[in-house]
């Protein structure tokens, strides 16, 4: 290391994205010809709608710098798709783009001053932001629904002021990743009371709103719609990951904050590509043919998790009914002593070992917050060939996951038999 080059303190904390750090790695372990069941990463693989597609090579002229806070088209028709299908007010808030919710995320923690609530299990990347803003992480436990209580949220709140600690924000995500479980209403009513209560900012990460299985979401922003902002984007209801289009629903009661995101975004991205904020102005047109794609896609998204979850609860791990997105996240706890008997004590050993052992990429519990003791893991159900899927599920629109599975999504098919092989016959491991 040159000794004249010293890095922040705070960027030295931070490592690689674990999600990403996986997905990286599985990449390269199957271009080196090793056969690597992928639960890992959590990317949407449905192929780009044609409509999208169309509009993309319409706009493929568009070559200059568009507005920071994003073509004013789309900030419009943005604005008026989500608050429709997230059930908040469009007349409260303005929207910014941005490159990906994540970017947009990490701009509010660096504008709004103070320590984040942050419950547990949590996404990767919200730590680590507050890690390189120097502020601090506040982790709020959560229950067997593995969300937060009201009540919880209050007392941690308290014990927080106690120890000489600002809490300000809040970040939330519904249907939940690592968890694929959200909140009902009574329970964002009630958290809204209390971030009220103490004037919190809230983050709400509605990225999977439009993966909903039930079809119900509805943002918190409903019942607290002067202090929250709501971020969301095209990647997982659209699989536009690598369009990096993201969107920030802003309380027009807070122009201050407003402000403070646009010069954020003035300096750091300058603003998104012209031809893929174009392209997704009929992303967020409500087109019927666009419509029909995302039920047919998150239908799909709920069988397969219904078949893992399905496995998972044969060999005697339980797990309860899923409510959105595509992931599950597990604890191994009923194999705890078999376990220790390997040398796997911990949920990092525990990732370390399936991978090594079962060849299963999974990723373990301290990504997402819990302690290196809880045997958890993440597992993201995307290891399959979108289009294949699609294409069988429009031909048999009342297919069971089980039948769904195993006609074309084979490599999670072999994904849980390894994962029920490597828990329940160990020796039957290569």
């Amino acid at each position: 290391m040159n000794p004249h080059l010293t890095l922040r303190r705070s960027i030295a904390a931070v490592r690689m994205s674990a999600t990403l750090d996986v997905n990286q790695q599985v990449v390269a372990a199957r271009q080196a010809g090793q056969d690597v069941l992928h639960l890992g990463f959590g990317q949407s693989p449905f192929p780009v709608h044609e409509t999208i597609q169309r509009s993309l090579g319409q706009h493929a002229d568009k070559n200059m710098y568009l507005p920071s806070a994003g073509l004013a088209p789309l900030r419009s028709a943005a604005l008026d798709y989500f608050s429709a299908r997230l059930g908040f007010a469009a007349d409260g808030y303005t929207c910014m783009v941005g490159s990906g919710s994540k970017e947009l995320i990490f701009a509010v923690q660096l504008a709004v001053a103070g320590d984040l609530l942050m419950p547990v299990p949590s996404w990767v990347s919200y730590a680590p932001q507050v890690i390189m803003t120097d502020d601090r992480v506040i982790k709020v436990p959560t229950a067997d629904s593995r969300h937060i209580a009201a009540e919880q949220l209050d007392r941690t709140i308290a014990a927080a002021r106690r120890e000489g600690k600002h809490p300000t924000k809040l970040i939330l995500n519904y249907p939940n990743n690592p968890t694929g479980l959200s909140l009902d209403t009574t329970a964002l009513e009630e958290i809204a009371a209390v971030c009220r209560t103490h004037g919190l900012v809230v983050i709400s990460d509605e990225i999977y709103g439009l993966v909903d299985f039930r079809g119900n979401h509805r943002s918190i922003a409903a019942f607290y719609p002067e202090n929250t902002v709501i971020t969301t984007g095209l990647s997982k209801h659209l699989s536009l990951g690598g369009y990096r289009i993201g969107f920030a629903m802003v309380p027009t009661a807070q122009p201050a904050l407003f402000d403070a995101l646009l010069c954020i975004a003035s300096e750091i991205w300058s603003a998104v590509s012209a031809p893929a904020q174009y392209a997704a102005v009929s992303a967020c047109s409500g087109h019927r043919e666009l419509e029909q794609y995302i039920a047919s896609c998150t239908a799909i998204h709920q069988l397969i998790t219904a078949y893992v979850r399905d496995r998972l609860s044969s060999f005697g791990v339980a797990y309860p009914a899923l409510h959105g997105a595509f992931y599950l996240y597990p604890d191994f706890a009923p194999f705890r002593e078999a376990l220790a008997e390997r040398g796997v004590t911990t949920s990092d050993q525990l990732a370390a070992d399936l991978l090594t052992t079962a060849r299963v990429a999974t990723l373990p519990g301290t990504a997402f917050g819990d302690e290196p003791e809880t045997l958890t893991l993440r597992l993201a159900t995307c290891d399959f060939n979108g289009q294949s899927a699609l294409a069988y599920y429009h031909a048999h629109p009342d297919c069971t996951a089980q039948a769904l599975v195993h006609a074309c999504c084979d490599e999670i098919r072999r994904a849980c038999d390894c994962m029920e092989a490597y828990f329940t016959r160990p020796t039957s491991i290569a």
